[in-house]
């Protein structure tokens, strides 16, 4: 054990950060995640000619599967039986590649299943839409304004959907391409797509064009987005009328892999949906999932996000792909009937949004039959059926203003302030609102003193937004009020002045529109302090340790017994005493 100061502790972390970011790319990874066995996804330089590319192919013994043109992602596989691993670090020695990365394994984010119930009618189950306690997102109230529109298509990316089902047939997305005069079951892809007769969707698990749900999981998140409501049947769902695109990518077990992940996204965004709903995660960071993420922003797709349901702060413990930092993902957390966190949901203060009711939902399953299921994958689609709810609504909105409504009319609740960006549970009737939305960035606690403090806030309305002002008090004094001036689009920042340690600030944003409507923000608050909360004291233990995995590789190895070298050549200069430490996991003779 030794004890060193505050000061020279940080120093070190970001001598430790910045050795870990450069030289291992180690940062956001997760080594241990599964993978299809033999697979591999690479993306080239965009300028390499189709001969160069065969030829790295060929020197690290892969073969293409096929190409993902939309992202420039080759799928292959590796030859008479070598290690993936090898394969990729193959073609990482290749300056062409940008990246190769093993083909991921992806998950339901699904808890529990619990007993099935008979098909009869039973919207007063439906704790997560109206409860006696105000536990829910106060749908019949959002219901008033707005039921949802046909015209808006939202994609299931899961198991299928059973599109025969009694509360989800009429809400089914029908494939212009392939309905209509006789072209539903012609054995034909009369749309050239590569799916032969994909009315309702696509299989990307099976390579075909039925995306029937084949496990139960698929079903539910579409019966909580869009089974029919005020029809006498069943449940309804957030949307009475939406158009649900049946994509499946996971099979029977409720697994599927990447390129299955990316072949339904591109999908998707190729065959007009606005949103997609994805109760599914686990794998590894791959940066393949997240160039397809990327390729359906930048064509005005929403993608909604489970976050999980491990338990964990994901802040520190990445989940994919509902941590990836791409402005178009919404990550949900799932809430009780009691209005707090679920026991096994993830939370982050930084990396999950919001939470919405993930307990104990009622909703359909194949064969017109209903279930009660827990989980975030549960929790997702109540945030993907608003998001329909706020385009019907609003049909000029892009990605960006439907995401800033729904986190901005979250019911800002004590127990989620700390483990979810926003602080709140999900509301679709505020969601619907015409006065401003407001989403204001939190600050972390801080060491510095000079400041200024960057108070940054995004804000939507259905008009013009006229005023928006800062206001903050120092230790509970007066409060003073500064102009926020625009920076980008909804984007609105001010400064407040550096302030002395153990200063308490609290703030919030006001925002008024050109119809004299005005909403005040969530109030805000964070420390001057030498003490963050989250850096331990004087006494540590380092923790760099390798993955238990064979597929580390040497160099990763290599790397991190550098890092804990240089680490405690620092100690000896500051404070005369090293003790030697290993690596946990390290296999001195390599990998």
């Amino acid at each position: 054990m030794i004890s060193i100061s505050l000061s020279v502790f940080r120093k070190l972390q970001l001598v430790v950060a910045v050795l870990l970011y450069a030289g291992t790319g180690l940062l956001g990874q997760t080594p241990d995640a599964e993978f299809v066995e033999g697979e591999l996804l690479v993306k080239f330089k965009s300028d390499l000619q189709t001969q160069q590319v065969q030829s790295t192919l060929v020197d690290a013994g892969i073969q293409q599967l096929h190409l993902v043109s939309e992202i420039g992602v080759y799928h292959c596989s590796v030859a008479n039986g070598a290690r993936v691993q090898s394969a990729i670090e193959a073609c990482r020695r290749d300056a062409n590649v940008v990246y190769a990365e093993p083909n991921y394994i992806y998950r339901t984010s699904e808890m529990e299943f619990l007993p099935l119930f008979p098909g009869d009618p039973r919207f007063s189950e439906l704790w997560g839409l109206q409860n006696g306690n105000d536990a829910d997102i106060d749908a019949p109230e959002a219901w008033d304004i707005q039921t949802g529109n046909q015209d808006i298509i939202i994609g299931v990316i899961d198991t299928g959907v059973d599109y025969d089902h009694e509360d989800l047939q009429s809400n089914m997305w029908r494939n212009p391409g392939e309905s209509g005069n006789g072209r539903e079951l012609n054995g034909i892809d009369d749309d050239g797509n590569g799916f032969v007769d994909d009315v309702f969707g696509a299989n990307f698990a099976g390579n075909d064009g039925d995306p029937r749900d084949d496990n139960g999981h698929g079903t539910h998140v579409a019966g909580t987005i869009g089974a029919a409501g005020n029809n006498g049947v069943g449940v309804a769902g957030v949307n009475w009328q939406v158009s649900i695109m049946a994509l499946k990518f996971l099979d029977a077990n409720g697994s599927g892999s990447t390129d299955n992940a990316i072949s339904a996204i591109i999908y998707a965004v190729n065959h007009g949906a606005v949103i997609t709903s994805n109760s599914w995660g686990g794998g590894g960071r791959s940066q393949a999932l997240e160039d397809a993420i990327k390729f359906a922003r930048d064509r005005g797709q929403l993608f909604v996000a489970a976050a999980g349901n491990s338990g964990v702060d994901t802040d520190r413990a990445a989940n994919f792909p509902s941590n990836y930092n791409i402005d178009n993902i919404i990550s949900v957390a799932a809430s009780d009937r009691n209005d707090q966190l679920a026991s096994f949901s993830n939370f982050g203060r930084k990396t999950v949004d919001l939470a919405a009711p993930g307990v104990n939902i009622l909703s359909a399953q194949p064969g017109d039959r209903y279930q009660t299921l827990s989980g975030t994958s549960m929790a997702t689609p109540h945030v993907s059926g608003v998001a329909g709810l706020v385009l019907s609504q609003f049909p000029g909105l892009g990605y960006r203003e439907v995401l800033l409504r729904i986190l901005g009319s979250v019911d800002p609740k004590t127990q989620f302030s700390v483990n979810t960006f926003t602080g709140g549970r999900l509301n679709a009737f505020n969601a619907l609102s015409t006065s401003p939305l407001i989403t204001v960035t939190p600050i972390a606690n801080t060491t510095d003193t000079a400041g200024p403090y960057r108070v940054t806030a995004e804000v939507v309305d259905d008009g013009q937004i006229t005023v928006m002002t800062l206001t903050y008090s120092i230790n509970g004094g007066a409060e003073n009020a500064l102009a926020m001036q625009k920076v980008g689009p909804s984007e609105y920042g001010a400064d407040i002045p550096g302030q002395a340690l153990e200063s308490n600030i609290e703030f919030f944003v006001s925002a008024t529109d050109n119809d004299a409507n005005v909403t005040e923000s969530s109030h805000l608050a964070f420390r001057i302090t030498e003490d963050s909360g989250d850096e331990p004291d004087g006494c540590f233990s380092f923790l760099f340790g390798l993955p238990d995995s064979d597929d580390s590789g040497a160099a990763t190895a290599a790397m991190l017994l550098l890092v804990n070298l240089l680490v405690h050549l620092s100690l000896i200069w500051s404070v005369g005493r090293i003790t030697l430490w290993w690596p946990r996991n390290l296999n001195p003779r390599g990998v």
